[in-house]
C-alpha cells in the first residue's frame, strides 16, 4: 500500500533556516508526494531560498496573515490524501516519513498520528525531548508502550490533551479526512503562539490516535524572553478552549473538564505575567479567577509586582 503525503509548511522570515528545513525534508528515506511552503510575506530574502529549489517544491506567497492561515493555506493548496507538517525552522531526521508510514500501515486504523522530537538551538535543555515536558505522570494515563514503542491512544485522548499537547505540528501526520471533518485549521487563531494545538485538540476528539516515542525530528528552540512567551501560549490556550465550549467545538460532557483546565491554566499564567512583570496581564488574569483563589505565595507575588509597578511610575 502506497501513502501519498503532502507536507504543508508555513514560513515567515526564515531564510537563514529553511534550506535547511528544506534539505531534511527532500532527503527523506520515504519521498513526499508534494511539498508546499506558503511565505507568509516574508520581508527577508525567503522568497529567493524558496526559488532556489525550484520544482522540487511549490511555494506560494500570500499577505501577512500569521502562521495559521499559512499552514491553512498550504494544507488547502495539497491534494493528497495524507498531510505532514513541518515548521520552516525544524529539521526531520533521514527516516521521519519512513517510520510514520510504516506505523500507519500496522496500524491502520489510525487517522492522526505524531511522535517525539529533539529539542535544539539555543533555548533547548540537554538530554531532554519535547514528551519530557509532560507534566509529572502524565503518560500513566495510557498503556505501556508497545513493541513498537507507540502508544495506541485511540479515541479517548482529549481529556488528557487538554493537560498537555504531545501532537506537535513538526511531527504530526493526518488524513484528509479528518482534517476536513474537523473543520481544518482555523483562522481566527493565526497569530496565538498557541495556535496549532486547537487543531491537535480537534483531531483527537474525532481521531483515532497513535503516538510514537520515538524521536523522529528535532525542533529549534530560539533564546529570548522565555515567561513573555509562556505567558502568551497559556492565554492562547485559554482562548481556544473557551470557544471549544461556546461554539460547541466538544461535547457537552467535556465542558466540566475544559473549565476546570481553563481555570488550572489561567493561575499558570497569573504566574507566567508575574515573572514577566506584567502587572496588566496579571490585573486582567485576577479578574477572571477571583482574588481569594490565589494562594498566599501568589498573593504576595502579586502585591510585590505592584509595588515594583509603582516605584517605577
Amino acid at each position: 500500500m502506497s501513502f501519498q503525503i503532502s507536507v504543508a509548511i508555513p514560513a515567515y522570515n526564515r531564510a537563514d533556516f529553511l534550506k535547511e528545513t528544506l534539505d531534511s525534508i527532500l532527503n527523506q528515506t520515504y519521498s513526499a508526494s508534494e511539498i508546499i511552503v506558503v511565505d507568509d510575506g516574508s520581508t527577508d530574502h525567503t522568497p529567493a531560498v524558496l526559488a532556489s529549489f525550484g520544482k522540487r517544491l511549490k511555494s506560494i506567497r500570500i499577505e501577512n496573515s500569521g502562521a495559521g492561515i499559512a499552514r491553512k493555506t498550504a494544507v488547502e493548496a495539497s491534494k493528497y490524501p495524507w498531510i505532514a507538517f513541518c515548521d520552516s525552522d525544524d529539521i526531520w531526521l533521514p527516516n521521519h516519513l519512513e517510520r510514520r508510514v510504516s506505523l500507519l500501515k500496522q496500524y491502520s486504523e489510525v487517522n492522526f498520528s505524531f511522535s517525539d522530537l529533539i529539542p535544539f538551538g539555543s533555548a533547548a535543555q540537554p538530554g531532554r525531548t519535547y514528551f519530557s515536558d509532560a507534566p509529572d505522570k502524565w503518560w500513566q494515563q495510557f498503556t505501556k508502550p508497545d513493541d513498537n514503542n507507540c502508544i495506541l491512544m485511540g479515541r479517548e485522548a482529549y481529556r488528557p490533551f487538554l493537560r498537555f499537547n504531545p501532537g506537535s505540528p513538526v511531527t504530526t501526520v493526518m488524513t484528509r479526512e479528518l482534517y476536513n471533518r474537523i473543520g481544518g485549521i482555523d483562522g481566527r487563531y493565526s497569530r496565538m503562539v498557541a495556535e496549532d494545538a486547537d487543531m491537535a485538540r480537534k483531531a483527537v476528539l474525532y481521531g483515532n490516535v497513535l503516538c510514537d516515542l520515538t524521536a523522529t525530528a528535532k525542533q529549534r528552540r530560539h533564546a529570548g524572553n522565555m515567561s513573555a512567551q509562556t505567558l502568551k501560549n497559556l492565554l492562547g490556550k485559554c482562548k481556544i478552549l473557551e470557544n471549544h465550549i461556546a461554539l460547541c467545538i466538544a461535547p457537552e460532557s467535556l465542558h466540566a473538564d475544559i473549565q476546570a483546565e481553563i481555570t488550572r491554566t489561567l493561575h499558570d499564567a497569573f504566574l507566567a505575567a508575574y515573572y514577566d512583570n506584567n502587572l496588566q496581564e496579571a490585573n486582567n488574569i485576577i479578574k477572571l479567577i477571583n482574588w481569594r483563589s490565589l494562594s498566599t505565595k501568589n498573593k504576595l507575588r502579586y502585591l510585590k509586582l505592584l509595588i515594583t509597578s509603582l516605584r517605577h511610575v
